[in-house]
């Protein structure tokens, strides 16, 4: 099992319903990159399916084949990792061994190699591509100093490791609120913010040849870097910050940010910075006209996209509902508000 639901994904984001091998061939290339295809069951009725969605630097889509066929491609210029929802297919990348995707195993393909996919009847992927550019400053940014040597994932992924889970969940997260007209996917800032989450967790989820240096302990962060981030949040807490984008503007890694705003604050610096939008809106709401002031205007002008989850950090923080504030009441005492 991989985490995501066991039918057709982003079923709002059509690209193509194709029972004309060329116009298939066409519709995954605009998507995705240039391949050549084969079908190898002529007695099945060719019939693919594609829907796609794209995030900032990741195009998330939903390929499924009914009858069985061959992919070959060119030289990819960009990272792709191809995780099955139903069905198996045999994948390779370059010349390495090939990587029988199932339940709990997906393949990932790294830039400036061909592949070869084999893909077996009825078999569906979520297929991400990543763009190459956005993927190495990530890591540069998670690092703190520019790369040595390009990046190469290791070309099997166990989905059933703790990292690879986290990750899924956040696959699934994109895959749910893009089927939402209002869905957090539509937001530039949360776009933003999921996009990071994407790239970042893959390169913690997946090994490669820089994974030592990703899980090795960071060089502790200047307090002056640290005192500036608190400063930068403070001052601009609507911005759209990530992890990666805050210690780039402080000038440290994200691990040595992370591991900083851990050991001073016993938080995570996207908490933090949770915390600070928490205490703007209630501020707000605290002052405002309740007849001409709705909550999720208030919420969604300091980042908070999503009503459930919003209004559950609210009440914990400070004890009561946001409309509670909005209506005059204080926050209850020993609340950390």
């Amino acid at each position: 099992m991989t985490g995501l639901p066991q039918t057709e994904l982003l079923p709002g984001h059509p690209v193509a319903r194709a029972r004309d091998v060329d116009e298939a061939h066409e519709a995954v290339t605009r998507t995705y990159l240039p391949h050549r295809i084969d079908v190898l069951d002529r007695a099945t009725g060719f019939d693919m399916r594609l829907n796609a969605v794209r995030v900032g630097a990741v195009t998330a889509g939903y390929l499924r084949y009914a009858s069985a066929v061959r992919l070959g491609t060119v030289d990819a210029g960009n990272y792709h990792v191809n995780i099955p929802v139903t069905g198996r297919c045999e994948q390779r990348c370059g010349s390495g061994d090939p990587v029988f995707a199932g339940p709990g195993r997906a393949a990932v393909f790294v830039p400036g190699y061909p592949a070869e996919l084999r893909w077996g009847a009825g078999c569906a992927q979520l297929c991400l591509m990543i763009d190459r550019h956005e993927l190495d400053l990530e890591l540069q940014r998670q690092l703190g100093r520019p790369l040595g040597e390009p990046l190469r994932f290791t070309t099997t992924m166990d989905l059933a490791t703790p990292a690879a889970r986290s990750w899924l969940d956040v696959l699934a997260l994109l895959e749910r609120e893009a089927g939402r007209a209002a869905g957090i996917t539509r937001h530039p800032s949360a776009a933003a913010h999921l996009q990071s989450l994407l790239i970042a967790g893959l390169l913690l989820a997946q090994p490669n040849n820089y994974s030592g240096r990703l899980h090795a302990p960071a060089a502790p962060v200047p307090p002056r870097a640290l005192r500036r981030a608190v400063e930068v949040i403070e001052d601009e807490p609507g911005l759209p910050w990530t992890s990666s984008t805050l210690a780039r503007e402080v000038s440290v890694s994200v691990r040595a940010l992370q591991e900083g705003f851990q050991r001073w604050f016993g938080l995570p610096p996207m908490a933090y910075l949770r915390d600070v939008r928490l205490t703007r809106v209630h501020d707000e709401l605290a002052v405002a006209d309740p007849g001409g002031t709705t909550i999720a205007a208030v919420a969604a002008r300091w980042g908070f996209l999503h009503a459930g989850r919003f209004s559950t950090a609210y009440r914990r923080k400070f004890g009561v509902l946001p409309s509670e504030t909005l209506h005059g009441r204080p926050p209850r005492k020993g609340t950390d508000g």
